[in-house]
Formats: structure tokens, C-alpha cells, sequence
């Protein structure tokens, strides 16, 4: 059986196992020996290993989902600055990016 995903550039990493354990893998021993026992033989199982960068890029995903959305620090800056009269407002950069964010729509 071949699998094939479109848009992944190292596809020579699919491979067929036959109930090999492979480290980080979520099949049991239970679920291999009801599927020895159910068809009187080992079944193939298709298996994914994920590349060096796929992996990489996981590991940032779970970092970034773990930040907190607000700088806290830079919010007591502003607010501290408001509090004490010193938040200047820059009226040119302020309309520039009101532009900017009106041609996005």
C-alpha cells in the first residue's frame, strides 16, 4: 500500500512496519495481538515518521501555545506612562497604520 502526502518533500521516510514498536508510538501490545489473533497472521500497519524539520517545527508549536498571549511587563510600561502623564501619541504613525490595516480589507 503507498501513501502518498502531497506538499511533504521527504516522502522517503513512509514506510509499511509490522508491528515493530516505534519509539513515541501509540499502538498497544493488546491492539497487535487482537489483530494477530483476529486474521490467523500479522496485518501490516503504515506507519509515519516525522523528519528532522517537521519535528523541529512541532516542538516550536507546543513553546508558542504554551506563551502567554500579553506582555504584561510592556502593559504596566504603558500603563504606568498614562498614570503618570508621559504616554505621548505619535498621530502620523497612528494614521499610517490605520491605512495600512484599511487596505488589508
Amino acid at each position: 500500500m503507498a501513501i502518498n502526502f502531497t506538499g511533504i518533500s521527504n516522502q522517503g521516510n513512509v514506510a509499511k512496519n509490522n508491528h515493530t514498536p516505534v519509539e513515541g508510538s501509540t499502538t498497544s501490545k493488546a491492539s497487535v495481538d487482537a489483530n494477530t489473533s483476529s486474521s490467523g497472521g500479522i496485518m501490516a500497519e503504515d506507519t509515519v515518521k516525522l523528519s528532522g524539520a517537521a519535528q523541529t517545527l512541532q516542538n516550536q508549536e507546543s513553546k508558542i501555545n504554551g506563551l502567554s498571549d500579553i506582555d504584561q511587563h510592556k502593559v504596566d510600561q504603558i500603563k504606568q506612562a498614562i498614570a503618570s502623564g508621559n504616554y505621548k501619541i505619535d498621530s502620523q504613525k497612528l494614521a499610517s497604520n490605520m491605512a495600512s490595516m484599511d487596505s488589508l480589507f
